[in-house]
């Protein structure tokens, strides 16, 4: 059998095949692949009488598993926060420093984000909350004014969190640390978009947003806009997308970032360098 064709065989009955290429073309995806690098094609499900050559259920090899770290958050200098679960209710992470010692337990947090110097957590609070954590205290502290935030990110200088949240109102802006400070510099844009992406230029000064609409219609692409925003409020869309599955971006200079996205159905990626507006023409 090629061993990009595996075959589980459940308890007496039935058996899926799993095969590799795509199942959900172009679906983007937080958890890890069963084939790294080649997506499942298709699963199918086949029942027939067992044999004794079929391996029984309490010997198979979890093959469909996750590992049990995807989840974990490596920091800047081996540290790490290690995700635990007892229960559906009782969950969290634990900072350890880089031999692997523990330093605190930390309750009803997610998507931990490092800072670039070790020393804070941004993390997802009780499910819909911002929070920060210090890392050489343990002590977590709640922002209560950002509320369901979709992604977060550290600035270079690690003086800086960018987030775009939904809430009440959709809002972008960015949290001055350590005095938890909230400076919201744009208000109710994208009510159908999520931020998928947050990108800080190297001198900390701007920061962009890569944003995505599903549409109703299951066969029709996601759009893509891309904002950019400054300390100060004001907001620029740089461009918008349509038909894209897949996108990134990241910055080339203080001047110029580079947006790519992947065209289903061209079969291929595109990328195109943005010169960016001045301060002074953004906070207008």
């Amino acid at each position: 059998m090629a061993w990009h064709e595996r075959v589980l065989w459940l308890t007496a009955f039935t058996a899926i095949c799993c095969t590799s290429e795509s199942l959900h073309a172009g679906e983007p995806s937080g958890e890890p692949e069963l084939f790294p690098g080649r997506p499942i094609e298709r699963c199918e499900v086949i029942e027939r009488p067992a044999t004794r050559k079929d391996v029984r259920l309490t010997n198979r090899i979890p093959v469909l598993a996750e590992p049990e770290n995807w989840k974990d958050a490596p920091g800047p200098h081996g540290e790490r926060a290690v995700f635990w679960q007892e229960t559906s209710k009782r969950h969290g992470y634990r900072i350890l420093d880089r031999r692997g010692r523990l330093l605190h337990v930390l309750h009803n947090v997610y998507l931990p984000r490092w800072s670039p110097d070790g020393r804070w957590l941004a993390v997802r609070y009780r499910s819909h909350g911002l929070a920060l954590v210090e890392v050489g205290t343990g002590a977590v502290i709640p922002i209560p004014r950002v509320e369901y935030p979709h992604d977060c990110a550290w600035s270079p200088d690690s003086r800086k969190v960018a987030f775009v949240a939904s809430g009440e109102f959709p809002s972008a802006g960015w949290l001055s640390v350590p005095d938890t400070s909230v400076h919201v510099v744009a208000r109710d844009f994208n009510y159908e978009f999520e931020c998928t992406e947050l990108a800080w230029s190297a001198d900390s000064r701007r920061f962009v947003a890569l944003m995505y609409r599903e549409h109703e219609h299951g066969d029709v692409p996601v759009s893509a806009d891309l904002w950019l925003f400054g300390l100060k409020p004001g907001a620029c869309r740089l461009t918008v997308t349509p038909s894209v599955e897949e996108s990134s971006v990241g910055w080339l200079d203080d001047r110029r970032v580079i947006f790519r996205w992947d065209d289903d159905e061209a079969q291929g990626g595109f990328g195109t360098v943005l010169e960016l507006p001045t301060l002074a023409t953004l906070q207008r």
